[in-house]
């Protein structure tokens, strides 16, 4: 999971048709429409004029609040109101969250219309009887709901065939543009080899070679061809991660899944042994970082500023702002990072670039208490508009994002509003909607053929320097993300689907043998000693549980996905 939160930029006012469609979604009546009775004559009528309907009282909406800062009459809170036909009473968390929804569900002083809870505490107020189901309130009222999930419309079901909460689909058909590949290649060392395009670890280790020697040391400090960080301490996290990736499968935790559907443990697979021969290679040949196993973040940071890190395996969310944004700053842009997707076999297929059809974090429910839940499935059912989805991720027009040739772009006046005052978000744009399962995916593109969310390939090649933007078109690319493989999507992730109790003790054994083994695989002297203490190592695996394991993850990973 992705570290850090994306701040979703800017606001706008909807095209007239669409903001017209809007306001008539879900009345029921035939504005627009006209027609006479039989045997009327043309331009008669039978009946008396109608008098004038007095405009319709917009209801109030008493709605949960995670965010103490927010302004709930900002411009952006003011037309969710005007388009939906609501008044918000919000009802604002502060303090500790789980504490704030416990005492909640004890005392039974929840917010009487919406409320934001992650997936947990959905169940728990679901068994209390504290949200409603929504599948017939949807059927009449979701318009906007069924068409966007389509045919994953079950998704939103839970076990006993109820839907007790709403999050929007996962509709994007390309990789957000922020996202990198983990391997980080710096560009001098490409430069020097002629700008290769680095597909597998053997490539990537004939590069670092060449490079480290004509150059194996800098201002008198050694030369790190390849390094990796630690924040959990054990240096598990420069072990798993990579082997998934340099065998192209998908990350599911201690597991992967294979071609028979079965769940195999990832620390005896050839991904693994073969991830490691590399490391053991870096290490005989005096290339492998000496503090691999032990390297924080800051360490890792400090080593890269000073110009002594040529490679590693970097996540983009390490990457991007402990990293980048320092050398930007100082101006040492030559040495920054390529990222590129490597692999053990350059032509086997990458399926390391995975995600959900669901977007379910902090899930919307509608309260048992509520006088008019008709009402609040149709505001929730907007947001699943495009419209809507314009609204709360660019703003209002105008005011936050313009449009030119066809594409909505932030106002420079809104950019330099939020970098003179980030607290701008709150009280310009942000709303009660922001940081929950209401947003489109980076990437997703609506109906009108743009982006859902100011996080584009345009915005993210302006926050690029000169130097950077050379060495992409070196590949004819545009962003990093232009390098990841198609996006694929999958039913679940087995780490997330929770733990199976009855084999615990058999995960920890196991665990322990990987991180205490690990690095004495990795610090073989020799091929041949690499091979013998891979094979005790498996061994000691298979002693400690391995066969139970895979044997009880796999029946919850098709209890899940209903195989």
């Amino acid at each position: 999971m992705k570290k850090g939160t994306t701040l979703l930029l800017a606001v706008m006012l909807m095209l007239a048709a669409l903001a017209g469609c809007a306001g008539n979604e879900g009345s029921g009546g035939n504005e627009g429409k006209s027609g006479t009775a039989s045997g009327e004559q043309a331009g008669e009528s039978t009946k008396e004029p109608a008098a004038a309907e007095k405009p319709k009282e917009p209801i109030t909406v008493q709605a949960a609040n995670l965010f103490p800062n927010l302004d709930p009459n900002n411009p952006v809170m003011q037309e969710i109101g005007n388009r939906a036909g609501v008044k918000f009473d919000l009802v604002t968390v502060t303090g500790d969250r789980n504490q704030k929804f416990d005492l909640w569900l004890a005392s039974g002083d929840y917010p009487k219309d919406t409320l934001i809870l992650k997936p947990d505490y959905i169940s728990k107020y679901k068994e209390a009887g504290a949200i409603i189901p929504l599948e017939e309130l949807i059927e009449e009222h979701g318009k906007n709901i069924k068409e966007k999930y389509g045919e994953y419309f079950d998704l939103l079901k839970d076990e006993n065939g109820h839907i007790y909460s709403l999050y929007v689909p996962n509709i994007a058909t390309e990789p957000a543009p922020q996202i990198q590949a983990p391997f980080a290649i710096r560009y001098d060392v490409l430069e020097a080899a002629g700008y290769p395009e680095v597909k597998t670890l053997d490539q990537l280790f004939d590069v670092l070679k060449a490079f480290y020697d004509e150059n194996p040391t800098i201002d008198g400090k050694a030369m790190i061809p390849f390094s990796g960080f630690s924040t959990s301490g054990s240096g598990g996290e420069n072990l798993g991660g990579p082997s998934f990736n340099i065998a192209g499968l998908t990350n599911h935790g201690r597991f992967y899944i294979d071609d028979s559907d079965q769940a195999r443990l990832i620390y005896v697979s050839d991904a693994l042994k073969q991830y490691y021969q590399f490391l053991n290679r870096l290490y005989n040949a005096g290339m492998l970082d000496k503090e691999f196993f032990t390297l924080n973040m800051d360490g890792l940071t400090k080593k890269i500023t000073e110009g002594r890190v040529l490679a590693g395996y970097f996540p983009d969310w390490y990457v991007q702002p402990e990293v980048e944004k320092t050398m930007r700053a100082s101006g040492d842009t030559d040495l920054m990072y390529a990222y590129f997707p490597l692999m053990q076999d350059e032509n086997a297929k990458d399926r390391s670039f995975v995600s959900l059809r669901t977007r379910s974090n902090w899930n919307w429910a509608i309260s048992d208490k509520s006088e008019h839940p008709e009402e609040v499935i149709k505001l929730l059912d907007y947001m699943f508009s495009d419209e809507a989805q314009i609204l709360i991720n660019w703003g209002v027009e105008g005011r936050h994002y313009e449009v030119a040739d066809g594409k909505r772009r932030v106002m420079d006046s809104y950019k330099q509003q939020l970098k003179d005052n980030p607290d701008a978000l709150w009280s310009e744009h942000a709303s009660i909607f922001y940081g929950t399962s209401m947003y489109f995916a980076h990437g997703t593109k609506l109906a009108d053929g743009d982006y859902a969310t100011p996080l584009t390939k345009d915005s993210i090649k302006e926050g690029y320097d000169e130097r950077t933007n050379e060495v992409l078109a070196q590949y004819g690319k545009q962003v990093w993300s232009d390098f990841l493989p198609e996006l694929e999507y999958i039913p679940a992730i087995l780490s997330q689907l929770g733990e199976v109790e009855d084999v615990r003790a058999e995960m920890k054994r196991v665990e322990q043998i990987w991180l205490k083994e690990s690095a004495n695989m990795i610090f073989a002297g020799t091929s041949d000693e690499f091979d013998r203490l891979w094979t005790n190592y498996v061994q000691k695996i298979d002693k400690a549980g391995a066969a139970k394991l895979e044997e009880a993850y796999t029946e919850l990973w098709r209890k899940n996905t209903k195989k």
